[in-house]
């Protein structure tokens, strides 16, 4: 997470600096030396916990920029100490959105031939679902599809927002019980008031339901099983725990059954058939609306996401 370093007011420093990464001042990287002793000692605590090795990377928002280019000789240090080790590609919506030159800045990272790539989406906030926008979504996709020819592709923080992602290539997203292990928000990184010296978080309990590709409020799920049981049971299969544990344990199942059909398939179908329930859903939400009044519907969960797929699918001949 050495990109997190470059985020607006980043200071939570609290556990990072239990781990000896830098000879120098923290975030200082002013010489390749500098450089390649970050790179090293990021490897070296990997190796002691006996995990893959994943290179440290910078935030990138432009990618014809001084930034850009440091995150490509940053990368290329990693690949030269661990030719093994995982890429991670960093950037801003609008490094997602950014067109050729996003294009070509992936070309130039992909002629390094790591061992697999991991995708990060920065946000300017930290609400769900993320305003995402159709060009990033576009770029998101281009990019997983040409990296993933080779190598795999996973999307750190993706969670619901990185299927169109796993459309296009991906083989996983990341998610978790915690708001922030689905966003990757500037926020989540601000210097925090002191808490209970657990470092806080807290369970993310809103629902998801597969048939609407999104998800509503406890009490919103509530007033649809009670007033429209058979539409509930139609929107997801079983019924959702009224626990924060069984909401989690419910949405990861349902990230993994639409990832596995999703993975089952190939090429345009697969691309096609995340289209078809991204439709679908925007078909489901007004009569949702309609029962449970709830005000994040179709425009937040699904057509931004929607709209990037067709621009995928556009630009690959496949409409």
């Amino acid at each position: 997470m050495t990109h997190a370093l470059n985020m607006p007011r980043a200071g939570d420093f609290r556990f990072y600096d239990d781990w000896q990464l830098w000879s120098g001042t923290r975030g200082d990287f002013s010489t390749p030396t500098l450089v390649r002793d970050h790179v090293e000692r990021v490897f070296a605590v990997q190796a002691q916990l006996q995990a893959p090795g994943l290179a440290p990377t910078f935030l990138v928002s432009y990618p014809d920029t001084p930034r850009s280019q440091a995150a490509l000789d940053m990368s290329a240090e990693a690949v030269r100490q661990s030719p093994t080790s995982w890429l991670t590609i960093a950037g801003d919506q609008q490094f997602w959105s950014s067109g050729a030159e996003l294009d070509a800045h992936i070309g130039a990272l992909d002629q390094l031939q790591p061992g697999g790539w991991l995708l990060t989406i920065a946000r300017g906030d930290n609400a769900m679902p993320p305003a995402a926008t159709p060009e990033e979504i576009f770029g998101l996709m281009r990019t997983t599809y040409a990296l993933s020819q080779d190598r795999p592709v996973r999307v750190a923080f993706g969670d619901v927002a990185a299927l169109p992602a796993v459309a296009a290539g991906a083989e996983a997203v990341g998610t978790g019980w915690d708001m922030r292990q689905r966003l990757c928000a500037y926020q989540d990184f601000e210097e925090r008031q002191a808490d209970t010296g657990a470092g806080g978080g807290a369970w993310y309990q809103r629902p998801t339901l597969r048939g609407l590709m999104g998800g509503l409020s406890n009490g919103e799920y509530d007033v649809l099983v009670s007033e429209r049981p058979t539409l509930a049971l139609r929107l997801t299969p079983g019924t959702i725990g009224p626990q924060a544990e069984q909401a989690f344990a419910h949405h990861a199942t349902v990230l993994t059954t639409v990832i596995d059909d999703l993975r089952s398939r190939s090429g345009q179908d697969r691309v096609d058939t995340l289209r078809a329930a991204y439709v679908a859903a925007v078909g489901e939400w007004p009569e949702v609306q309609r029962v449970t009044s709830t005000r994040l519907a179709a425009s937040r969960w699904n057509t931004p996401f929607l709209q990037g797929v067709d621009l995928f699918r556009d630009s690959e001949g496949w409409i």
